[in-house]
């Protein structure tokens, strides 16, 4: 959080000192306002996604959410910055148990795509699980199946696949 009140304060402070110094008469103002204008494109087209997810990694959901919710315009992002804005999203709303957004978000994500197969693995067999507490189990076997197509080599996220699986064969 504090990365992205820092980026903000810089671009702040590089647009007025630009805009002083081009008032003043000073040539070197173009470079402030160039610095300026770099990092407000770089934070609308990133975002903090990186460093949520990054959080979201390490367990910290709280500090995380604080960070994903600094992007105000999610469209604007970069497509796979925006796929991994939504993972976010998902995985904070299924720890609020907000099942509603949560699977919205993770479906967009899937759709546009994130960039590791674990991460795709992981997003599809919270699908899954999640249907599964919905007690919709065509679409955890499909969202599971989805899981299982993503080559993975996280023993966890294997682990969690497989007793899903057992899970559902129980139930057909």
């Amino acid at each position: 959080m504090l990365y992205a009140r820092i980026r903000i304060l810089l671009i702040f402070v590089f647009l007025v000192t630009g805009t002083i110094l081009h008032f003043k008469g000073t040539a070197g103002a173009w470079y402030l306002y160039l610095a300026g204008v770099i990092l407000l494109v770089t934070q609308v087209i990133f975002g903090n996604v990186w460093s949520a997810f990054s959080l979201l990694k390490k367990g910290k959901v709280q500090a995380a959410e604080k960070l994903v919710n600094f992007t105000k315009f999610p469209r604007l992002l970069l497509p796979q910055h925006r796929a991994y804005y939504h993972f976010c999203k998902g995985l904070i709303a299924l720890q609020h148990k907000d099942f509603a957004n949560g699977k919205t978000n993770l479906k967009t994500a899937l759709d546009l795509g994130l960039r590791t197969d674990n991460d795709n693995a992981m997003a599809a067999l919270n699908l899954a699980h999640l249907f599964y507490v919905q007690k919709d189990y065509p679409s955890a076997k499909k969202h599971l199946k989805q899981a299982k197509r993503f080559p993975t080599n996280d023993l966890l996220l294997k682990e969690n696949i497989e007793k899903l699986t057992q899970i559902l064969q129980k139930q057909s």
